[in-house]
C-alpha cells in the first residue's frame, strides 16, 4: 500500500461527512427540528467535536496500528470480537448508503428503470475500485473534491438570493428535546462515519495533521448547516416536509442562462459521489478487518470483496419497501445503533488507550 497524501485523506473526511446528508439526515432533521433545523445543525457541529477528537486521538495513538490492530493490542482476543462487531456495523451502514443512493437515482432520474439494474451498474465500478486498492480511491476522492467545491459554490451563489427569512420564523418554536434529537441525527450520520478511516494507519499517511482534518470537518459541517438553512428559507417548512428530497428540488432553483435544462441533475451528482466514496471506504474497512482477523490471503480477500458486493446487491431489493418504515427507522432505531457501535465502542478504545498509557508510564 502506497502512502496517502494529507489532501487525499482529508478529501475522504469531507465525503464521509457529506454522504449522510442526502435522503437520510436532512429529511429526518427537518421532520424533527422543523424550522429550527439550522439550530440543530449548529449544535451538531459543536457536539460532533467530541467524536472527532476521539477519532484524532485513536489515529495518533500508534502510527503503525489501524483500529483492528489497536483493539487487539488493547483488549487481547476480545479485541477480535470487537473488530467483528465494528465490521458488521460498517457493513450495515454501507447497505443503507447503497439503498439510499440507488433509491435516489431511481426516484428522481430513472423511475422507469428497475432498482436492480441501477444496483448492478454501480456494483461493477465499486468492485473494480476495491480491487485497485485504497490509494486509487483516495486519489479519485481528491480529484472529485475539487470539482465538488466548485459545484457547491455555484449552488450557493445561484440560490442564496431566494432565501426568505420569514420562512424561518418564528424561531425557537421547537422543543429543546427535538432540537437535540435533530443534532444527534446529524452527529450519527454525518460525523460518526469518520471512524471508518481508522482502518488506515497513520504511517500510511504523509503530512497528516489533526488540524488539517479539523478544517475539513468544519467546512463539511458548515455546508450541511447551510443546506438546512437554505432549504427551509427557500421552500418554507410545509413544502420542505412535502418533498421526499427537498435538497434535490432546491437545485431546481439554480439556473444557467436559458440553455441548460435540468441543471439539478448535474449538480446533484455530488451527493451520489459522496455516497459512492462512503460505500467504498466501508467495504474496504470490512474486507481489511476480515483479512486481519482471519489471516486471509489476498486472493481470498478479493473473493470476500465480491461476496460483499453481491450481498449489497441482493439485500438492496428487500429492505425498506416503504418510506414510512425507513423514516421511522432512521429517526430512532438506527440512531441508537450508530451511537452504540461508532461512539461507545471507540470511546471504550480511547479509555483503554488512556489506561494503557498511564500503566506504562507508572512502570517506567
Amino acid at each position: 500500500m502506497k502512502k496517502i497524501s494529507s489532501m487525499e485523506y482529508n478529501s475522504l473526511v469531507w465525503f464521509l461527512i457529506r454522504a449522510g446528508y442526502i435522503g437520510v439526515s436532512i429529511s429526518s432533521l427537518i421532520m424533527i427540528s422543523r424550522r429550527d433545523s439550522w439550530l440543530s445543525g449548529l449544535i451538531a457541529l459543536l457536539l460532533g467535536l467530541i467524536p472527532f477528537a476521539m477519532f484524532c486521538y485513536l489515529q495518533n495513538y500508534d502510527d503503525k496500528k489501524n483500529i483492528c490492530d489497536l483493539n487487539v493490542y488493547l483488549f487481547g482476543k476480545f479485541g477480535k470480537f470487537i473488530n467483528i462487531i465494528l465490521a458488521l456495523g460498517v457493513l450495515f451502514v454501507a447497505q443503507i448508503a447503497f439503498l439510499d443512493m440507488t433509491h435516489f437515482i431511481n426516484s428522481q432520474f430513472l423511475y422507469k428503470t428497475p432498482v436492480w439494474v441501477i444496483s448492478i451498474v454501480f456494483i461493477i465500478p465499486l468492485a473494480y475500485s476495491l480491487f485497485k486498492g485504497i490509494n486509487a480511491v483516495s486519489r479519485t476522492s481528491l480529484l472529485l473534491f475539487y470539482v465538488v467545491i466548485a459545484v457547491i459554490i455555484f449552488i450557493i451563489l445561484g440560490i442564496f438570493s431566494g432565501v426568505e427569512l420569514e420562512n424561518l420564523k418564528p424561531v425557537f418554536t421547537t422543543d429543546g428535546a427535538s432540537i437535540i434529537h435533530g443534532a444527534l441525527i446529524l452527529v450519527a450520520y454525518n460525523v460518526l462515519p469518520l471512524f471508518f478511516l481508522l482502518i488506515i494507519p497513520k504511517n500510511k499517511l504523509t503530512g497528516y495533521s489533526p488540524k488539517k482534518s479539523l478544517v475539513f470537518y468544519f467546512l463539511a459541517m458548515i455546508s450541511i448547516v447551510n443546506a438546512a438553512f437554505m432549504t427551509i428559507g427557500i421552500f418554507g417548512l410545509e413544502l420542505s416536509l412535502l418533498y421526499e428530497y427537498p435538497e434535490f428540488h432546491l437545485l431546481k432553483k439554480v439556473q444557467i442562462g436559458n440553455f441548460v435544462d435540468r441543471v439539478e441533475s448535474i449538480l446533484s451528482m455530488e451527493w451520489i459521489l459522496a455516497l459512492f466514496v462512503l460505500i467504498m471506504i466501508a467495504i474496504y474497512f470490512v474486507s481489511r478487518t476480515f483479512e486481519q482477523t482471519f489471516k486471509a490471503k489476498e486472493k481470498t480477500n478479493n473473493i470476500f470483496k465480491i461476496i460483499i458486493c453481491l450481498f449489497l446487491l441482493i439485500v438492496n431489493q428487500f429492505i425498506f419497501t416503504t418510506n414510512g418504515s425507513a423514516n421511522d427507522f432512521f429517526k430512532d432505531d438506527m440512531l441508537v445503533i450508530m451511537f452504540v457501535i461508532f461512539f461507545f465502542i471507540p470511546l471504550c478504545s480511547v479509555i483503554a488507550c488512556k489506561l494503557k498509557h498511564f500503566h506504562n508510564k507508572n512502570n517506567t
